[in-house]
Parts: structure tokens; sequence; C-alpha cells
């Protein structure tokens, strides 16, 4: 039905979002970029994010070299996302901007791996969730199910880092800058609300009115709005 991306650095509450949307809505699907990898490279037997994963098997994924890693992004992942975008149920994907690999105690920011554009193609909405550096640190801490860094210094850069490529996506195109939103994830119930307004308002025929307009900036038809339809008009001048 729809592929839905959420984006958000680590401690941003993307899983906790989906999960209390999931909680409404029993028909959606809910997967992120580690457990379709982790999924692809045998390291689990799924790629729903409900399954639980150990810090032995986030270490795997880890320790995957990166040219392995973008080989299959560029084909197993690609193949079995855009398989669940045209699936018969509504798909939240929870994912980075920016990935920060883990390295000891250290974390690299991959800023080179930049978002595809056919992977903005094929999401219905794009999605954001932010807060502020010292609640994302706060949530980190208290997540004893992951290593994770909590220096607001890092948090903040990495924040930047995924800002700067959301707004390289978002100038992509017209259409593309449409369906992006932000959302602030400081009140649990209210980002919850706010990401469900997102997804679940169909604005069906949006995609259909922007190549329509295309084809009327290059010349293809003329054009007239009759009560919000447009009425396409041939080389005779008759309307069809």
């Amino acid at each position: 039905m729809g592929l839905y991306t959420i984006f958000g650095i680590n401690g941003i509450g993307k899983d906790t979002v989906a999960e209390e949307i999931r909680k409404k809505r029993q028909n959606i699907e809910v997967t992120s970029l580690s457990r379709l990898l982790m999924f692809i490279l045998g390291i689990s037997k799924s790629y729903d994010v409900r399954e639980k994963i150990d810090e032995e098997q986030y270490k795997k994924l880890e320790e995957t070299p990166q040219s392995t890693m973008r080989s299959i992004e560029d084909n197993e992942y690609r193949q079995l996302l855009e398989q669940l975008a045209k699936g018969d149920k509504d798909v939240i994907f929870l994912s980075h901007l920016i990935t920060a690999l883990r390295l000891g105690n250290n974390v690299e920011f991959l800023e080179d791996r930049k978002t595809p554009d056919w992977f903005v193609d094929i999401n219905d909405k794009l999605i954001q969730l932010v807060a502020p550096a010292p609640i994302v640190a706060e949530r980190r801490h208290k997540d004893k199910t992951r290593r994770r860094c909590y220096e607001i210094d890092e948090i903040i850069k990495h924040q930047e880092l995924c800002t700067k490529e959301w707004e390289r996506i978002k100038r992509k195109d017209y259409y593309t800058a449409k369906k992006m939103s932000v959302v602030e994830n400081i009140d649990l119930n209210q980002a919850v609300r706010e990401v469900e307004n997102i997804i679940f308002t169909r604005n069906k025929g949006n995609r259909a009115k922007f190549v329509q307009g295309l084809r009327v900036q290059i010349g293809c038809c003329d054009k007239k709005i009759n009560n919000g339809s447009i009425i396409e008009r041939g080389e005779e001048g008759n309307e069809r």
C-alpha cells in the first residue's frame, strides 16, 4: 500500500514511535535499515523489528566490510525494499540520513553514503524525527540494550550532518519536497499523533498532478481548471 520512512539519529525514538503506531494499526509492518541488512546477511531470522537482537548480532553487522554493505545495498537490499513498497501492507521503514558507524570507542560518520534517488522515489512520505541533544543523550544513557555514544558534542554533530543531507534531498524536486516532514519528538504522544497524521492522511493524486504540471510546463498540453480537475486541450482545441 505504501512505504513511509522515518529518519532519525540513534536515540531519537524511531522504534518507540513506530511501535506505538503499530499497536493501533495491526495491518502495518515495521522494519529498518539494520534489520533488512541483518536478514540479508543471515544474522537474523526476519526483518521485523520485533525480533530480539542481541549485542553480538549488532557487532556482526558493524564488522561487515563496507564493500560488502555497498554491494548488498545496491542489489538485494534495494530489491527487497522495492518489493515491500509494492506490497499490500503499509510499511514503516526506520533509517538514518547519515549512518554513525561504531568503531570500538569511536564513531565514524559515513558522510559519503548519500540517500539514493531510487530510495527517495519509492517512498510515499519521508519523515525526520528530531529532538534536543540533551534529551537524546538521556535516552541513550537509559537504553541498556545498546552501547551508544551519549556525548552532547557528538550528538549535535550527527544531527547537523543529517540536517544537511535532509536539505540536499529536499532540493531534488518539487514532489520530493512536498512529501517531506520534520517532527519533533519531545512528547511521545504528540509525536505519534503527528506521524500518524502525516502517514495516514492520504493525498492520492498528488503525483499525478505533479506529472501533469510538468507536461504543461514543457508544452505537452494546455490546461484549464474545472472544479479542481485538469482538462486537457488537444491540437484542434477539443477538450478531452
